[in-house]
């Protein structure tokens, strides 16, 4: 990497205003990658019009500037592959993608994907790249711009200080490497693992399977183990009585206490506080009454109550004890340095930093050595200042310990322990109740059992440090995680939760609502999170729209659930990924030309690719269940992950053939039956006449939901018995499925409440209707003001071929104008030919179902499209309870 540069000729400046439109984490699978992905949409401006080529001296400044981009291979698939599309000519955006990559792997953060795709929009691009710490991610795009403008007008750019505030962003956000290492073990095993703050409290498994880490402490280590080890003098005496080896000591409050205690004891003494970590306010050797008076002082800045106890002689030692287990052992020594008679202590330290194996923070297998106030008070106390020059040979040690976050160095010795000591080791662990310990000896060595006169346990910690042993700087690394996870997660315990996710243009919330219900009646504890809101064992929790993300986080952290059923929404895939790794069940039910045009999302293709997302993640032991009807769908089998069913509403459709003769399995409606195929007998699980949510078999639409609810509970394992009873017993009912097809008997006319907002949902509706009524069909409808012109022009005329008489309201406005999306509804009603007279505006929904009301006749059907799903239904039952209960009152009045 080159220094900060600055290249002559800046009279030549041009100006180059690149602009991020778009700049967003996509924190989970996406439609660009499985793994977290920041999504950034860029303007070049006019340098859409100069590809690199055409700019003079712009590869050679770029690769002066960071010459491991030479390593890129981009679209040859090898090193240099990068630096010939620049010579050959390539945009601003794809630049900048790469240097984004280069500048994370410079600050430590090795990240490899990257992708820039053209928009329809002059100039626009889509670039998207790898991250490991969001705030890093979305800086190095920011700080990769900024570098490629500077390059293009040929001025200067200081890499340097670029690449140090993305260190300090990964300093500060990254997971301590305990908790790195424990995460990625997880991983490994295919345990999922969610970050729940910015510390390093970390929630491994879903659901029910859950357990809690922070940093190496569990959700089960004792609150009153991790006291007691907190407590060094009542850690001492506890282990003293049980015959375990501990220096001699008292605790003092003043300094004359501490100076008696060291009189009683005998020179060397070590001084350290009580209650303390870290080894802060630790001093070791401390040979004479002045000595103690500043290591007194030391101490009781972090503690009052100060332990003085007798210095052994030896090495200090680490031994980690895991689930009572001894897993790894080390031999450590404080950052130091050695004198050679000829440079400054500052020049010492200076040398001993550019060790390439040292870096800042964890970045590397060792830290930089700083001066901080504990170096400041060890060259007091040896006399010693920075400038000065320290004999040839001469160790001085910079720390009070020899934790390898301050510059320590550590050797494997695990083989080396001798049996008693690790004997003993385990029953530390034992005695203090603790299931992840570090213990601190100090000892000659630990091949042999330990000496009581010069050896001995100074102290155990709770949530000890990994680091030491997973990169030692000498000896063999332990893969300390692996016992730790194994603790957690017995390898012969199942954790799984299974996750069933329902994507699709429409009947996503019918669908895994249905599911959720089923698995609930076979005896599973649910969380649903969908447009409705999040839902726990049935019980609504929040109400809103969490179809995205974060209502996925919500049921996957319930410690209560066992099975996680979650309705994907487009818009959460799109601009924040999905809330979960993978799933067991991914179930695609169709794509419709909904949304198109917006979020970045150009045409159908595009659509169904973010989608796809859903099945590409279902794991190689899972099912995606897949709508064989759907051309489109069945353009995306080859994405699908894990078993493949499909679903179809006719039994010789060609794919499901196809599949079944290959050994597949399929749902299909055979006969007015749902039947499932396999290599097994096939299986009648119920006639859509026994599933309510199809209204006797005419609503078509929810006799495909059941077959793709069906397709998934088999896949899951549930007896046909279950599945059926499961879907027999749900209902279109406010209570069970509010909002979706809701028929509320008014007695002399019908209302139909239902969520159906684009032109495929009220062409389906519009099929089921005249089964519903002969008489007139009301709709109380809005279009949805994030769509194209067209698309809700389409919408009006769909209302137009299936009602008599529309109101019109703008319940969704979103960026436009009052009443602009319904002025647009009726443009396309009227295009259709519809009757001006039958068309109403209403904008306020509330007075729109007002008016439908005032207007209805006997034999009428009205139907309420609802934005929100809650306050609308209540207004419709609302006017259901004034007019029933007067309906039911008039006979009693005329017979008085």
């Amino acid at each position: 990497m080159a220094h900060a540069t600055e290249w002559l000729g800046t009279d030549r400046m041009q100006k180059y205003d690149m602009k991020i439109l778009e700049h967003r984490a996509l924190r989970g699978p996406n439609r660009y990658s499985r793994y977290p992905t920041i999504f950034m949409l860029l303007d070049i401006g006019e340098l859409e019009e100069q590809p690199t080529d055409t700019i003079d001296g712009f590869t050679d400044r770029l690769i002066e500037l960071i010459p491991s981009l030479q390593g890129h291979g981009c679209s040859i698939g090898g090193p240099g592959g990068f630096v010939t599309r620049l010579r050959r000519g390539t945009w601003a955006g794809h630049v900048v993608e790469h240097v984004a990559l280069e500048m994370q792997c410079l600050a430590g953060m090795q990240v490899g994907f990257g992708k820039t795709y053209d928009t329809s929009e002059h100039g626009v691009y889509k670039v998207v790249y790898r991250y490991r710490i969001e705030s890093a991610g979305l800086l190095a795009g920011q700080e990769a711009i900024a570098l490629v403008e500077a390059i293009a007008k040929n001025c200067g750019f200081d890499i340097d200080a670029a690449v140090i505030r993305l260190k300090e962003l990964r300093e500060n956000d990254f997971l301590g490497p305990s908790t790195n290492s424990i995460v990625e073990e997880a991983k490994r095993r295919d345990i999922p693992a969610l970050r729940l703050n910015s510390a390093n409290l970390v929630q491994l498994g879903y659901g029910s399977k859950q357990r809690h880490i922070q940093a190496t402490m569990t959700d089960r280590t004792s609150a009153l183990s991790v006291e007691i080890a907190d407590e060094k003098f009542k850690t001492k005496e506890l282990l003293g009585r049980a015959g375990i080896p501990v220096p001699d000591g008292m605790v003092a409050e003043t300094l004359e206490a501490a100076a008696f205690v060291a009189e009683k004891l005998g020179y060397p003494v070590a001084v350290k506080p009580e209650i303390g970590n870290h080894g802060r306010g630790i001093t070791a050797c401390v040979s004479n009454v002045q000595e103690l008076e500043t290591a007194f002082a030391s101490a009781c800045k972090i503690c009052h109550s100060v332990i003085v106890e007798k210095s052994l002689t030896g090495h200090d030692f680490r031994v980690l004890v895991i689930n009572g287990n001894m897993v790894a052992a080390a031999l450590r020594e404080p950052a130091c340095v050695i004198g050679d008679g000829k440079l400054s202590i500052a020049q010492l330290i200076h040398k001993t930093n550019q060790d390439p194996r040292r870096g800042i923070g964890h970045e590397k297998m060792l830290t930089t050595i700083t001066v901080d106030h504990m170096t400041e008070r060890l060259l007091a106390f040896h006399g010693y200042q920075l400038d000065d020059i320290l004999p040839t040979k001469e160790k001085l040690y910079l720390k009070s310990t020899a934790n390898i976050s301050t510059g320590g160095t550590a050797r494997d010795v695990t083989d080396e322990v001798h049996q008693d000591v690790r004997l003993m080791c385990e029953r530390i662990a034992r005695i203090i109740g603790m299931d992840c310990m570090g213990i601190d000896i100090v000892a000659n060595s630990l091949d042999q059992p330990l000496s009581r006169n010069s050896s001995g346990i100074v102290e155990v910690n709770a949530a000890p440090g990994f680091r030491m042993h997973l990169e030692p700087s000498e000896g063999k690394a332990r893969n300390v995680a692996k016992p730790f996870i194994e603790m957690l997660f017995p390898s012969d315990v199942n954790f799984d939760v299974p996750i069933v996710a329902v994507t699709g243009t429409n009947g996503k919330t019918t669908t895994a609502k249905l599911i959720a219900h089923a698995l609930k009646y076979s005896g599973k504890l649910v969380g649903f999170a969908g447009t409705t809101g999040v839902e726990i064992d049935g019980v609504e929790i929040v109400s809103g729209d969490y179809s995205g993300p974060g209502g996925a986080a919500i049921v996957l952290r319930e410690p209560t659930v066992d099975h996680a059923v979650l309705e994907v929404a487009r818009g959460g895939i799109i601009r924040r990924g999905l809330g979960f790794d993978s799933c067991s069940v991914g179930i695609l039910l169709n794509v419709d030309e909904d949304h198109i045009g917006l979020d970045g999302v150009e045409d159908i293709e595009e659509l169904s690719l973010v989608k796809s997302t859903v099945i590409e993640v279902v794991g190689d032991q899972g099912v995606s269940v897949l709508n064989a009807d759907d051309p489109i769908i069945i353009g995306l089998k080859e994405r699908a992950g894990g078993q493949l069913i499909f679903f179809s509403m006719h039994p010789s459709n060609e794919t499901i053939t196809q599949h079944l003769r290959s050994g597949g399995a399929a749902v299909v409606l055979q006969g007015g039956d749902v039947v499932i195929h396999s290599s097994i007998p096939s299986v009648h699980v119920l006639s859509v006449l026994d599933a309510p949510i199809t209204l006797g078999g005419v609503a078509m639409f929810n006799i495909s939901n059941v077959l793709a609810a069906v397709a998934a509970l088999h896949g899951l394992g549930i007896p046909v018995d279950m599945i059926r009873k499961g879907i027999s017993t749900f209902h279109p009912s406010a209570t069970q499925n509010p909002g979706r097809m809701n028929i509320i008997d008014f007695i002399t006319f019908k209302v139909i409440v239902d969520y159906g907002h684009n032109v495929s949902a009220v062409r389906a509706i519009g099929k089921t209707l005249p089964h519903i009524t002969k008489g007139r069909k009301i709709v109380v409808a809005h279009g949805t003001g994030n769509r194209l012109d067209k698309d809700i022009r389409m919408f009006g005329q769909a209302l137009a071929d299936v009602y008599d008489y529309l109101i019109i309201a703008d319940a969704d406005q979103r960026q436009r104008k009052p009443g602009e999306t319904s002025d647009i509804v009726q443009a396309g009603a009227l295009e259709n030919g519809f009757d001006k007279d039958e068309i109403v505006i209403i904008n306020n929904p509330f007075k729109a179902i007002d008016h439908a009301i005032s207007i209805v006749k006997p034999g009428d059907l009205i139907v309420v499209q609802v934005d929100e799903v809650e306050p609308m239904l209540k207004h419709v039952m609302e006017h259901f309870e004034r007019i029933v209960s007067v309906s039911c009152t008039l006979p009693d009045q005329k017979n008085r």
